[in-house]
């Protein structure tokens, strides 16, 4: 490092002043001469008014010595280096004038090739202080911008570790944190559907949503109370805060969930631990606030959830109706899927709308029960191959890690929707095949006069029920489905050259006329009409 350093000259000999000042050429040497003296006196007045680097200076001198002149020196500039001219009369003075902090002192008599060695001296002892007080400087510059950093670590072991007073106290003056040192509140804030309005962002959005909600409540803390924020998670956000003498605890955090919902498109869930005197009872605040904001589960989010106005809540599994849960199974069994859906959601209404609603985990553990019997309930009626869907979704139910009720109720309500799919599929192909067989016979004996019932025997079924299912499949009444193969029969039959009334009598139609005003009404032609059409 090179620096221009000053250096005065002070001596009661003029030539001696002139000779150190003018003969060497100090700018070689990075010093420049701010100014001489002749005494003591003015030597402090000149040391006052240019504040030197280096001061030579004989020891003895009218009006003020050296030693005297190097106490007060000392006093207002203690980095200053004084090297003294001395006899060897002198000595006993030099080495008190090094007592006092005087840098060096030089025997006369001297050559200058002596002041310029014992001045560069001073000089590179004064280049290595300033080089120090600089890495010092930047040390401490890295320590400031480093200190949120610091703090937030702190903040973090508080949190996570119980400790004792004393190891919680350690570094609290060290890293200047900004709370009073009694009595303090967590406030756990999270982001709402923060994954799903995110996922297709850049980066840089995703940071500049976070550092909007970090800096509103850090601003909403600010004003009416000391509090230090920072970010826990990807969506969420720790304050500790002293309580306020004028607004509870609950209004504060009211305020800083209407502001992000003000300043910000998007909404937060917060929740608050109960207030601890000492630092070190800080991670008891925390873990209440966390189970406050696990109630985010019931609403969805968008609210503020104190630990404190919590009531109890029972630790074993919610049960809802006996029946329900019965009534839930037949229907899955039949693939009626609307009504299955209606008694989930009369389930978890019924389950969530106690007078003590359950702990989030505790739902979740009826929702993993709920899951397994309805996987039960559809192995005793689909293929290994269709239970694989059924049994992805109840281990994904299973292992949601992270959750809601609506969430929760949705998927278990989905797995319901796969298999009632699978069971309503099969149903389908079932009624087709007894409608094909049906179809089938009917061609083979077109000549039968067969009732709905006589058909429906066919397949084992009732006849209104095998009415039913035949008309959804084939869109035809059973009654019009034979008129309408007898007609196609009967233009077959035209076509071959067959007359009316044999035609008739081989399709079970005794009256001819009858006949014909079926076929017409079939086809808009009468057997004749359409016979003489075709057969040119």
């Amino acid at each position: 490092m090179t620096i221009e350093l000053r250096m005065c000259v002070i001596d009661d000999i003029k030539t001696v002043v002139q000779g150190i000042a003018n003969q060497i050429n100090w700018e070689n040497y990075g010093i420049c001469i701010a100014g001489t003296a002749s005494n003591g006196e003015q030597g402090i007045d000149l040391i006052k008014e240019t504040e030197p680097h280096i001061v030579l200076t004989d020891i003895r001198m009218p009006k003020k010595d050296g030693l005297e002149m190097t106490r007060q020196v000392l006093d207002m500039f203690p980095r200053t280096k004084i090297v003294f001219l001395s006899g060897f009369t002198d000595f006993d003075y030099a080495q008190e004038a090094l007592r006092l902090g005087a840098f060096d002192y030089i025997v006369k008599p001297y050559t200058p090739q002596k002041i310029i060695e014992v001045v560069l001296k001073a000089k590179q002892s004064i280049e290595e202080e300033i080089s120090e007080t600089q890495r010092y400087s930047e040390m401490e510059r890295k320590l400031r911008e480093s200190l949120p950093y610091l703090r937030q670590e702190y903040f973090q072991l508080l949190l996570q570790f119980r400790t004792t007073p004393e190891q919680a106290k350690k570094r609290w003056d060290f890293l200047n944190i900004a709370l009073e040192r009694e009595s303090f509140i967590v406030m756990l804030t999270e982001i709402d559907q923060f994954t799903e309005q995110t996922e297709t962002l850049p980066m840089q959005e995703v940071e500049l949503i976070r550092f909007t909600v970090h800096n509103i409540l850090e601003e909403s803390l600010r004003e009416h109370t000391k509090g230090f924020v920072f970010r826990d998670q990807t969506n969420r956000f720790v304050a500790i805060f002293n309580p306020s003498a004028f607004l509870n605890a609950e209004t504060i955090a009211e305020r800083c969930r209407e502001n992000v919902n003000k300043y910000s498109k998007y909404t937060i869930s917060i929740g608050l631990g109960e207030e601890v005197q000492e630092i070190h009872q800080i991670s008891y605040s925390y873990s209440q606030a966390f189970a406050a904001l696990s109630y985010n589960f019931y609403t969805g989010g968008n609210t503020v959830y104190s630990y404190r106005n919590m009531s109890p809540v029972p630790q074993t599994l919610p049960r809802y109706s006996p029946e329900k849960e019965k009534e839930l199974f037949y229907c899955l069994r039949s693939g009626n899927l609307q009504k299955a859906s209606g008694i989930v959601d009369e389930l978890f209404e019924e389950t969530v709308n106690a007078s003590m609603p359950p702990a989030p985990e505790v739902v979740k553990g009826m929702c993993d029960e709920l899951a397994f019997l309805i996987n039960r309930v559809f192995s005793e009626k689909l293929t290994l191959e269709e239970m694989e869907k059924i049994e992805r979704q109840q281990y994904y139910i299973k292992n949601l890690s992270s959750y809601k009720l609506k969430e929760l109720q949705d998927n278990i309500k989905e797995m319901c929707r796969i298999g009632c799919a699978f069971i309503q599929k099969r149903h389908v192909e079932d009624v087709n095949q007894v409608v094909e067989q049906v179809i089938a016979h009917i061609r083979q004996n077109l000549s039968s006069n067969m009732t709905v019932n006589d058909y429906a025997k066919l397949v084992y079924l009732s006849g209104s029920y095998f009415a039913n299912l035949f008309k959804k499949v084939t869109g035809m009444t059973v009654t019009q489905f034979v008129t309408s193969e007898r007609m196609e029969q009967t233009k077959a039959m035209l076509l071959e050259g067959k007359q009316v009334q044999e035609i008739a009598q081989a399709l079970g139609y005794e009256d001819r006329r009858h006949f014909s005003e079926l076929f017409k009404k079939h086809t808009g032609m009468t057997p004749s009409e359409f016979k003489h059409l075709y057969t040119k």
